[in-house]
């Protein structure tokens, strides 16, 4: 069934709710393992981008580890413009028609990594594994155009929160985003703004819109509904039934009754945060010493 505006944003709020709670642990663990894609802080609510995020950082063994924890995934799994996988018969397929089954599913396998190799997902992968070196990784697969053929984006957990369904599968995903305004209806064509928030825009065409997104299963109809809202909650600008669920959630590890994922940096997190905190006192106590010196003639 298709949620009214304020329905919506009634189980946003909530969905936020249960997130904030792993502020504090996923906080940490972007400061000292992930800062440059760290939003938390204050870094996105302030709209203020260009700012220092390594002020807090002594040592960055956490964040080359990061990174090539990412790395080794990526090559080992997903290898950048080589075919990581290849589409066989299964074994309900009988013996004589294998070969003839196996050269339908080869010419399947070529076109589908010819669009792959056109499309961004070779960047957006490693970005994704990042995500999920923290724990939780989130990705938005899109139709693109001629050029594109599909659009693959990472969205920062930061702005993401998630319901479970049924057997703890992720069936409903809520996003806060920030867009300029003028730039709506080039990306969705068939959005529909309201004439209270076109006038407010007006004038100011290249101030930032927020918007809430949302993503949830229709169990009577079998689809999912894709909506667009306004912050207040009380318009609804974009509707779309899709068949196909466009995000994927990937949690590094979970844990009973939790729902956002734990991954190797929030476990390795209390050494990476006592060695940064003892070169961090080992450097200062370093600089008092050379100021306390006396000076010696020479």
């Amino acid at each position: 069934m298709k949620l009214k505006p304020e329905e919506v944003k009634k189980r946003y709020e909530l969905a936020t709710s249960r997130k904030d709670q792993w502020r504090g642990i996923y906080e940490d663990a972007y400061r000292y393992c992930l800062p440059n894609r760290n939003l938390y802080d204050g870094y996105y609510e302030g709209d203020s981008p260009g700012q220092d995020k390594m002020s807090r950082v002594f040592d960055s063994t956490a964040i080359q580890s990061t990174h090539r924890f990412a790395n080794r995934l990526q090559s080992g799994i997903f290898p950048p413009m080589r075919d990581w996988c290849r589409l066989a018969p299964g074994k309900a397929i009988p013996a004589d028609r294998q070969v003839e089954i196996q050269r339908v599913l080869d010419d399947y396998t070529t076109k589908m990594f010819g669009v792959l190799r056109q499309s961004n997902f070779d960047m957006a992968m490693g970005e994704f594994l990042l995500e999920l070196a923290i724990g939780t990784a989130v990705m938005l697969i899109q139709p693109g155009d001629e050029v594109q053929p599909m659009r693959f984006t990472c969205i920062p957990t930061f702005t993401v929160c998630f319901e479970e369904g049924p057997f703890g599968t992720v069936d409903k995903v809520y996003r806060k985003m920030k867009k300029p305004f003028n730039v709506l209806d080039q990306e969705f064509p068939d959005i529909k703004i309201p004439n209270e928030i076109a006038q407010r825009y007006q004038d100011a065409e290249n101030d930032k819109i927020t918007l809430i997104e949302s993503t949830y299963y229709d169990k009577t109809k079998g689809i999912y509904h894709y909506q667009i809202i306004d912050e207040s909650g009380q318009h609804e600008l974009l509707h779309r039934e899709l068949t196909s669920f466009p995000w994927v959630i990937a949690r590094y590890m979970v844990a009973s009754q939790e729902i956002m994922g734990r991954g190797v940096c929030l476990t390795a997190l209390p050494d990476i945060k006592s060695l940064n905190r003892a070169i961090e006192l080992t450097l200062k106590n370093l600089s008092l010493i050379h100021i306390s010196e006396p000076t010696r003639p020479y």
